[in-house]
Parts: C-alpha cells; structure tokens; sequence
C-alpha cells in the first residue's frame, strides 16, 4: 500500500517520493529505485545527527540546489519527503503541499493497518544479547537497554517489527564503537537469527 501511495505522488510531479524511517529502512516511488540505499542512508545520518544534537526539535528539511531539491516532513522515527526537478512547473509551495498530502496519506494508511503480529520466540532477546556481548564486551548490557528505551520496545511483548527494528540500532550503535564494517557483521549476524 506504501509503495502505491508513493508511486501516486510520483505521478503528481514529484521525481522521488520517499518514506525512511530511523532504523534505516526506505519505501521509495518507482523512479526513486536507483537511490534507495542513498535515501537509506539519508535516513540514518539525519536521525543520528538529531539524535546528537539533543532536544531540539526538527520537523522539516528544505534543500535546495541549482537543479533539484528536496523536502522533508520529520515525525518521531521516520521521515516523508520528496525530490523534484527545479525547472519543473511545480513552485516550491506545490512541493510543500504534495509532500505534506504525501504524509497525511501514508499517517492514515499506516493507522488503517494492523501492527504485524508476529511474535518472536521468547529466546531470540537472549541470543541477540549474547551476540551483542560477543562484540561490544562490557559495553554491551547499556547498548542493548539503550536501544530497548529508545525504540520503546517492550521484551514481554516482542514481535517480529521490534526485533529489525532493535537489530537495526545496535548495529548502528555499534558502528560507532567497533566501526562500521564489524557493526554491520554484528546486525547481519543479528538478522540471521530471524531468517
């Protein structure tokens, strides 16, 4: 459903349509294909630079350059924006309301769907731990709880979402502790348990 909203704004001029969320996954409009890993990418630089600078408050993102811009609307763990063409008979003020459309209509298919019921075995938090404690050591309990808190996941109710989504962060985390080539070992391995 995400992907043909996406495709919809594409259609309505928007080059790229794009959704990322915090942990680093992207839904991008067909165009966008070619450049979802960069919006990926996009996604966790921006979160991690917010996450760093503490408790000011961003809801929006404006850049602009000689041929293309992009617009983005923040909310808590994702983003919603567009890329455009700049010569194109869109003004930037069409852009703002495509893209804030964009954001109401993904909010709303978001609320109509139901969270994925999946629930992981109650084993995999211990396994996930124990990976973690493989390649962080000491710093591994206050990683791990870090992450819990701040994806506000619950162990007692852990579905399937929570997993990625806690997998995700630590090995961001970790990234920044170990460097990003064992971080990203570290998160393959995670994943793994849940293939």
């Amino acid at each position: 459903m995400e992907q043909e909203i996406l495709n919809k704004f594409e259609e309505k001029g928007l080059d790229c349509a794009f959704t990322a969320a915090a942990s680093g996954t992207a839904e991008v409009s067909q165009n966008g294909e070619s450049i979802k890993s960069q919006i990926s990418q996009m996604a966790t630089v921006i979160f991690e630079t917010i996450g760093v600078i503490g408790d000011i408050k961003i809801d929006t993102i404006e850049m602009m350059g000689n041929a293309k811009g992009l617009i983005m609307y923040l909310q808590e763990k994702s983003f919603v924006g567009g890329l455009f063409d700049r010569a194109a008979k869109l003004t930037r003020a069409d852009v703002w309301l495509r893209i804030r459309e964009l954001k109401d209509k993904l909010s709303a298919a978001a609320a109509s769907m139901k969270r994925s019921e999946i629930i992981v075995e109650a084993t995999i938090l211990e396994k996930i731990r124990a990976i973690v404690r493989d390649y962080l050591g000491d710093f591994s309990e206050r990683i791990f709880q870090n992450q819990l808190k701040k994806h506000n996941i619950k162990p007692e109710n852990f579905f399937d979402e929570d997993a990625r989504i806690l997998i995700y962060g630590l090995g961001k985390a970790a990234g920044m502790i170990i460097g990003p080539t064992k971080g990203r070992e570290m998160q393959n391995k995670l994943l793994a348990l849940l293939r």
